[in-house]
C-alpha cells in the first residue's frame, strides 16, 4: 500500500534574536524544530513527507504553483503562523490554500484571523456565555481608567500572538503605569493594545482535538510558576516561552497532567471545548485560561494554531491521553483527511412520508 502524502508548509522568516540586559540572545528557530518534528513523526507512521516553505514573496509564485498542483490524495499540513514576518498574514496563507482546492489540516482563515484579534474574540465568547477577563482596546494612552476596568491590569498588543509584546512590565498598577505602556504597545507594535482585568491566580491550558461530536479535550496542563522573582506578575511572558537564558524561562514549569480535582479537570474541559466550537477551530487548538482567587475561570485567548512541537504543551497533553508523538501528528493528518471524507460525501434525502 503506497504511503498517504503529506506536504508541511511553514513561513521561514530567518533568524531571530532577543535582547536580555542590554545582551542580544540568539533564538532557536521555534518553527524548524517542529517542522523536523513533524516530519519525523509523519514518517514513522508510513506517511511520504515532503516540505515547502514560504520564505518571502519573490517565492510566492513557486509556493502557490505547489499548492495547487498537490493531488488528492495529499494533506497538506499547514504551520504558517504568518508570511513575510507578518502574523496577521496567518490567515492568508490558509485562506489561499483553501482558494486553490488544497486540503489541509488545521483551521479556516476564518478562525485564525478571529482568533488573532483577542478584543473581537473576547467579544464573541462573552457573548456565548464563556467567561472571559473584562478588557478595553486602546489606540492611544487613556485620560482616565474605564469604569469596568481595576488595577492591576494586563496591556498586550491586540493583534500578536506566542506572548509578542508581553514582558515583566506588561502588568500596570496605577493610570501613569497604564499610559506608559499602551504608548509603548501602539508605537512598538503599529496596533492597538488590549488592556485586560489581570488574574492573580493559576495558569492552565487545554489542548483540544477533533471535529463534530468526536473532537475531544485533553488532560489540563497548568503552568506553575516556581520561585518566580519577587514583585514580578506571574505571567507567561515572551522569555518564559522562548528564551532559554532568561530566568522567566526556568521558573514556569508546565505540569501535565495538572494536579487538580476532577470536577475542575471536568470544568476547564467543557469550557475549552465550547470556545473550540464557537471560534470554529478544527483538528486541533489550545485554550488557555486562569483560575482567579474567586474561584472563577476565565478564558485567555484561543489558540488555533499552538506549537505543536515534540516537547511543547500540546505533545505533554497527548502524552498523558497515551498518544505518543507520532501517533499525534498522524491524528491531526487522520482527522483533517476524514473532515475532508465527509464534506465529500453527498447527503442522501430522507424519504417522504
Amino acid at each position: 500500500m503506497t504511503a498517504r502524502k503529506v506536504i508541511i508548509v511553514f513561513n521561514d522568516d530567518g533568524h531571530d534574536t532577543y535582547k536580555i540586559d542590554g545582551k542580544l540572545v540568539d533564538l532557536d528557530n521555534n518553527l524548524s524544530s517542529t517542522v523536523a518534528d513533524i516530519e519525523g513523526g509523519l514518517s514513522a507512521r508510513g506517511f511520504s513527507v515532503s516540505l515547502l516553505p514560504l520564505r518571502n514573496v519573490a517565492g510566492l509564485e513557486s509556493f502557490t504553483k505547489a499548492v495547487s498542483g498537490s493531488a488528492q490524495d495529499t494533506i497538506i499540513f499547514n504551520l504558517c503562523e504568518g508570511a513575510f514576518s507578518k502574523s496577521a498574514f496567518e490567515m492568508n496563507v490558509a485562506a489561499l490554500l483553501e482558494l486553490y482546492g488544497a486540503r489541509f489540516t488545521g483551521s479556516p482563515p476564518m478562525a485564525l484571523g478571529l482568533a488573532l484579534d483577542k478584543g473581537l474574540t473576547k467579544d464573541i465568547l462573552s457573548s456565548r456565555g464563556v467567561p472571559t477577563p473584562e478588557y478595553a482596546v486602546m489606540d492611544r494612552a487613556p485620560e482616565a481608567l474605564p469604569d469596568r476596568l481595576e488595577f492591576p491590569l494586563i496591556v498586550k498588543p491586540l493583534r500578536e500572538d506566542a506572548s509578542v509584546g508581553i514582558d515583566s512590565n506588561a502588568v500596570v498598577n496605577s493610570l501613569e503605569e497604564l499610559r506608559s505602556r499602551v504608548e509603548f504597545i501602539t508605537k512598538r507594535y503599529s496596533q492597538p493594545a488590549i488592556v485586560e482585568e489581570y488574574i492573580d491566580g493559576r495558569e492552565f491550558n487545554i489542548a483540544v482535538m477533533g471535529n463534530g461530536a468526536g473532537k475531544k479535550a485533553l488532560p489540563p496542563s497548568e503552568i506553575l510558576f516556581v520561585d518566580f522573582p519577587e514583585g514580578k506578575p506571574k505571567i507567561c511572558c515572551y522569555e518564559a516561552k522562548w528564551v532559554e537564558e532568561s530566568p522567566f524561562f526556568r521558573k514556569t514549569v508546565p505540569s501535565c497532567p495538572a494536579d487538580i480535582p476532577e470536577a475542575l479537570r471536568d470544568e476547564l474541559q467543557a469550557i475549552a471545548l465550547k470556545a473550540y466550537g464557537i471560534i470554529g477551530c478544527r483538528d486541533y487548538a489550545r485554550v488557555d485560561m486562569r483560575l482567579g482567587r474567586d474561584g472563577k475561570i476565565k478564558v485567555l485567548e484561543v489558540n488555533p494554531n499552538p506549537d505543536i512541537s515534540s516537547d511543547a504543551g500540546f505533545a505533554r497533553a497527548a502524552k498523558a491521553s497515551g498518544l505518543d508523538y507520532p501517533d499525534l501528528v498522524a491524528a491531526i493528518v487522520n482527522a483533517a483527511e476524514a473532515r475532508y471524507r465527509a464534506a465529500d460525501t453527498p447527503v442522501k434525502p430522507v424519504p417522504a412520508g
